[in-house]
């Protein structure tokens, strides 16, 4: 389903109009986390509405964000926008999941549960595309050089702290106590813990 979170009422009503293929919806937080974002507005609206950064896909509509899985253009043409859409939905439909003893991750809602507290840890979207190059590199670890050029498209001679960044941010969420039992650094690199 396609959710719309368009501020000017005349560009969401012809949003809704044009996407009737995809049953669009207003933006609704409780929503099911099957969906797609359609979002638009001021550069302050947008900074502020991914502050914390929904369980599933955002495709942004003019402005910018890290965190978005998309960004065209406005003006831009339907077809564009529904190329967007129907490529994230195939993305949703064949996104890996992951479990072990203490950790179930689902790709398509980039969330991470720890089993046992029941504790749901939402992930950012190159969070998500880190644990999924991680998941279908098993059973082999994966090198800071693989990581950077796979999920960041880096060259692989870049001197940045990019993957251990994220690396250290994703074990403060899921918890120090905790981080071992997901992922674990290698020798060569880093590595989906799958016991």
């Amino acid at each position: 389903m396609i959710q719309i979170y368009v501020k000017n009422s005349l560009f969401r009503d012809t949003l809704m109009n044009a996407l009737a293929e995809f049953n669009p919806t207003l933006y609704n937080e409780t929503n099911s986390i099957d969906n797609i974002l359609l979002l638009n507005g001021e550069q302050q609206d947008i900074d502020e509405f991914l502050k914390n950064p929904p369980q599933y896909p955002v495709i942004l509509l003019g402005g910018h964000h890290p965190e978005s899985d998309a960004e065209i253009s406005l003006p831009c043409s339907l077809n564009e926008l529904k190329g967007h859409i129907k490529n994230l939905l195939q993305k949703q439909q064949n996104a890996p999941s992951f479990e072990n003893k203490h950790f179930l991750f689902e790709g398509s809602h980039r969330l991470l549960t720890h089993k046992k507290s029941q504790t749901q840890i939402h992930l950012t979207e190159k969070e998500t595309q880190m644990i999924v190059y991680l998941i279908k590199s098993l059973p082999e670890s994966v090198s800071r050089v693989d990581l950077l050029t796979e999920v960041w498209n880096y060259r692989p001679d870049s001197e940045t702290h990019t993957v251990e960044t994220h690396i250290y941010a994703l074990r403060q969420k899921i918890g120090e106590s905790n981080a071992d039992k997901f992922i674990t650094n290698t020798s060569d690199g880093y590595i989906l813990v799958q016991s």
